[in-house]
This record gives structure tokens, sequence and C-alpha cells, in this order.
């Protein structure tokens, strides 16, 4: 398994994507704190009345969610870029047993995903807020309130990695499975809450992948931050089932 992990850590490596994709992710740092930058500036600049209502371009944090799709988009093509040059049946016959295969990218994309979301998410918190200061700008205004919630965010971001290759395993079409996870992502979280009575619909959105993180940290009280946790896992595993099940069953 370890020379299918590191055959499997050379194939990312030489998508050209993989290192833009990660560049991206790395630079939102920078974004982060340009952002945070701004808002302080117009802070600074405004009169008590426009205080009151601050908006501005908040404390840089958003910038995560650019992130989020960066990785996404990893996971997708550590799937998908084989298919697309044919180069999966090469891996086929280097490692006849199929799932094995995939496992060795499940494990590639969940460290890649898991250290590099991490590690840009406490990085650009703790540099907007460094530039922020004591402004109150932003929900995340102390490091006590906001590092849980930006270390969910973080193990977030492998989540949706992991789904993402999942999705691209059965799908085997990157535009495909950038699609299905935008429905996912974005336009499933809306479903409930117009078509479903309360409490439902407060309930069936706080199992959505989109909403696993506030969950996680406790800002949200639908689930507990064990029961985000398992929603996690229950999600990761049935995309990686599903990616097993197709990859075990169909031809290149």
């Amino acid at each position: 398994m370890i020379d299918i992990i590191a055959s499997e850590t050379i194939k990312a490596r030489s998508i050209r994507s993989t290192c833009a994709l990660l560049g991206f992710s790395v630079a939102a740092v920078l974004v982060g704190g340009l952002m945070a930058l701004i808002s302080a500036g117009a802070w600074d600049a405004a009169t008590p009345d426009e205080r009151a209502h601050f908006g501005g371009l908040g404390d840089g944090t958003s910038v995560l969610t650019v992130v989020q799709l960066c990785l996404m988009t990893f996971g997708i093509l550590t799937a998908t870029a084989e298919y697309f040059t044919g180069m999966i049946r090469t891996s086929l016959v280097a490692v006849p047993v199929r799932r094995k295969l995939l496992l060795g990218k499940v494990m590639v994309v969940a460290a890649t995903s898991l250290i590099t979301g991490e590690a840009v998410a406490v990085a650009t918190f703790f540099v907007s807020r460094l530039v922020i200061g004591d402004r109150p700008i932003g929900p995340l205004t102390s490091v006590a309130t906001g590092l849980p919630v930006i270390l969910a965010e973080g193990l977030l971001m492998m989540v949706v990695a992991l789904i993402a290759l999942g999705l691209a395993t059965v799908i085997k079409s990157t535009a495909g499975t950038l699609v299905a996870m935008a429905v996912l992502l974005f336009a499933l979280p809306m479903a409930p809450q117009m078509l479903l009575p309360a409490p439902w619909n407060d309930r069936i959105t706080a199992v959505l992948p989109s909403e696993l993180a506030v969950q996680l940290s406790g800002t949200e009280a639908q689930l507990s931050p064990l029961g985000a946790l398992v929603a996690m896992a229950v999600w990761v595993t049935a995309a990686t089932y599903a990616g097993l099940a197709a990859i075990g069953r169909r031809d290149a």
C-alpha cells in the first residue's frame, strides 16, 4: 500500500493544476490579510453611525470558501485526470486490485487537503486578526471563539475534497462532478428551507456538508460537535464506497 500511496503522490504532483490549486490556496492568506486591511481602514474612516451598520469586506476569513473550492477541485482532478488522459488503464494494470488504487488516492487527497486546509485557515485567521486588532469587525472577534470555527472549516475542506473524489470516480467527468458538487454545496441547502416546515427544514439542512463546520464548532445547535463529526464521516464513507463500487464493477 505504501508503494501505491507513493505512486498516487507522484501522479498528483504531475498534474499541472495541482500546483496552481495549492498555490491559490496558500495565496488566500495574503488575500485575506488584504481584505482585513481594507476593512480596518474603512472602519477607521467611518462615522459612529456608519460603524453601527458596518459591513466592509469582513475579517478576511470569507476567502476560505475559495480555498475549499480549490481543494474540492484537487480531489476531483485526482480521479478524473487519469480518465481524461487514458492513463487509468496503465494504473489498473500496475494495480490490479482496483479498490487499493482508489484507497491510495483517498489517502493522498485526505492528507494533502487536511494539511493545506488547516494551515491556510489558521494562518488566514491569525493574519486577519493581527491586522484588524481590537476593531469589532467580522463574526470571529477573538481567538477563543474563532479558532474552533476555523479548525472546523479546515476539517470540512478535507471532507469536501474526499466527497468530490468519490463522486468524480463515479461520474468520470471533471465538469460533471463540478456541477454535482455545486448542487450539493450551494443549491441543496436551500431546498429544505423552501420545501419543508420547521423544524425539519433546519434539521435536514444541518446534516448537509456545507453546514457541518458550524455544527462541529458548536456555533449552531442543531447537531452536537460529535454528531457533526459523525455526519462528516458518513458523507466521506458514502462517497468513498460509491467510488469503490464504481471502479470495481466497470471498465476503464
